[in-house]
């Protein structure tokens, strides 16, 4: 049986569809840290201050410290076979520069970037939502989530790889034809079928909120083909409690701000394309 429904979307996602485009926070492919991700930021950058200094090993003049064991600890090794880890890494970090010097010097750089763009993204994130205040919550949820965005719909479905047969399936549903409406199938399978605005297939959501219960949606081309989508019922929600949805609200904000952020700093950054 065909299905078009992924996983469940968290409840403040339902705004997104009406107020902002952000499938997910993130801007140019660069994720930002959601809240527990924050806090686990914070106390391992504190933890990185407190060891960056502390020399562990040195390996033919290279030394390592105590933060270069943190992904090991982290992983759950012992401080012992951290070290020896440790050590073993520079030594082949060592043997390739010493006999893959080209090829070295270009992981190098790729390594760089990814590295300091990380250290970026994780450091200014922290600083963007210390920024957000619970007054900036309140006003996204007064003024920005609204009752509306909560309406569900149960929704049926029909796809084909033939145009033809999905118009016909269209047009048979407007007539009333139990035949063609048998062909339906629940966008989601799985309870009562209702689905948000935010988690109808291929952004169809802003359509979908225009129809009336019993109306259906023009054919349209998706990716396993001629997709028919017809509105069973409608039920009006209330938007759910600030305490429900504020830390969704001060994710999305961090978001918004993180990329206008980037924005600017692209904007200001001097870039030259070359083939």
């Amino acid at each position: 049986m065909p299905t078009l429904f992924g996983s469940h979307k968290p409840l403040i996602a339902s705004i997104l569809v009406a107020v902002m485009v952000l499938g997910s926070a993130a801007y140019f492919g660069l994720e930002i840290l959601r809240t527990a991700a924050a806090k686990e930021s914070r106390a391992d950058i504190g933890h990185v201050r407190q060891t960056t200094n502390r020399i562990v090993a040195v390996v033919d003049g290279a030394e390592i410290t105590e933060a270069e064991l943190l992904p090991f600890l982290n992983a759950g090794l012992d401080k012992a076979v951290a070290v020896d880890r440790a050590i073993n890494k520079v030594v082949a970090a060592n043997n390739a520069d010493r006999l893959y010097r080209q090829a070295a010097r270009v992981a190098m750089q790729s390594a760089r970037n990814e590295v300091l763009a990380s250290v970026f993204i994780n450091q200014r994130s922290i600083e963007v939502r210390n920024g957000v205040t619970e007054k900036d919550v309140k006003e996204f949820y007064d003024t920005r989530v609204k009752d509306e965005d909560f309406t569900s719909f149960k929704l049926k479905f029909f796809v084909s790889v033939d145009g033809k047969e999905a118009q016909d399936i269209f047009d048979g549903i407007g007539r009333g034809e139990k035949e063609a409406i048998a062909k339906l199938n629940w966008v989601k399978k799985d309870g009562e079928h209702y689905v948000t605005a935010a988690e109808v297939p291929y952004g169809l959501g802003v359509a979908v909120k225009k129809l009336k219960a019993g109306q259906r949606l023009q054919p349209v081309t998706v990716r396993e083909g001629a997709l028919v989508l017809y509105v069973d019922e409608i039920k009006t929600n209330p938007k759910p409690a600030l305490v429900k949805v504020e830390n969704e609200i001060k994710d999305l904000l961090v978001a918004e701000r993180f990329n206008e952020d980037m924005k600017a700093r692209r904007a200001a950054a001097r870039i030259e394309l070359r083939s």
